[in-house]
Parts: structure tokens; C-alpha cells; sequence
């Protein structure tokens, strides 16, 4: 199941285009994503139609875009080290932070609004769980940004 989840990804990530272009995809099981990429922030978005990716976590996400060559990124311990070359720096205060408006889902609270960010007109709430337990959902924003708390 999760090689036809990385095979869809893979195929939703062909669109990927070089300096932050977005275009939308339907992969062969039928769900359909709009990302975008630069070397500071990265955008996904799943069509609300795509219903049974509840098992499917951001870092399966990532995954499949790796596997296609569209994403570089390294993971230590749970936190994102660093993604297409941008690393975390304690020097500068500089980290990779996640965003989504998924907020709460099956009583879970997945996202934090104290802490935002706005994306399109869309107020995204802080992640409360990393990549491996923050699960993707159909209609929902997911956004990395690589920001300074400085």
C-alpha cells in the first residue's frame, strides 16, 4: 500500500517546476495535490475529493517526493535538520517551521493557533506533531517555511 502511495506521490510531484511554480496534478489513484517549492517554503495542498489518505503522513508525503527527485531533506531525532540544502541554524535562530490549517481531527488538536502564518489569505496554525504523525488530508494546507525566530 505504501509503494501505491509513493507511486501516486511520485507521479503528484512530476509537476514540480524550478522557483517556486505550482501546478495541480491527479496522480493513478486518483489524488489530486498542488505543491510548490523554493528553496524557503514549501506549499502542499490535497483536493478535498481525496478521502483515503488518512494513513498518510506528511513525512510519506515527503517521501514520494524524494523518491521522484523533486525533494532533498534530512530528519534527526523527529525534527527536519534541513530540506534542498536550507539547514537549521542556531547561529541565526533559523529553522524550518510547519504550518496547517488542519487544526483538530477525530478530537486531536494537530495544529497550534498561537503560532501562524499566512499563506494566500489562509491563517495556518503551528504543527503540534512532526512529519512522522502529522497525517495529510484532503482539502487541507500544509506549508514548511524556512523562517528566523530572531
Amino acid at each position: 500500500m505504501k509503494k501505491l502511495i509513493f507511486a501516486a506521490l511520485a507521479s503528484a510531484a512530476a509537476c514540480l517546476c524550478v522557483a517556486f511554480a505550482a501546478c495541480t496534478e491527479t496522480a493513478p489513484s486518483g489524488i489530486e495535490y498542488t505543491v510548490e517549492v523554493s528553496n524557503n517554503i514549501i506549499v502542499a495542498f490535497v483536493a478535498p475529493q481525496s478521502v483515503d489518505e488518512k494513513n498518510l503522513s506528511v513525512k510519506d508525503y515527503f517521501d514520494g517526493l524524494v523518491e521522484a527527485g523533486k525533494l532533498t531533506y534530512e530528519i534527526s531525532d523527529g525534527m527536519v535538520e534541513s530540506i534542498n540544502g536550507q539547514s537549521n541554524s542556531a547561529a541565526t535562530m533559523s529553522y524550518w517551521m510547519f504550518y496547517s490549517d488542519l487544526g483538530e481531527l477525530d478530537g486531536v488538536a494537530y495544529t497550534d493557533p498561537s503560532y501562524t502564518y499566512d499563506y494566500n489569505g489562509k491563517e495556518l496554525g503551528s504543527c503540534n506533531f512532526g512529519l512522522e504523525l502529522m497525517p495529510v488530508v484532503g482539502g487541507y494546507t500544509y506549508v514548511a517555511v524556512f523562517d528566523s525566530l530572531a
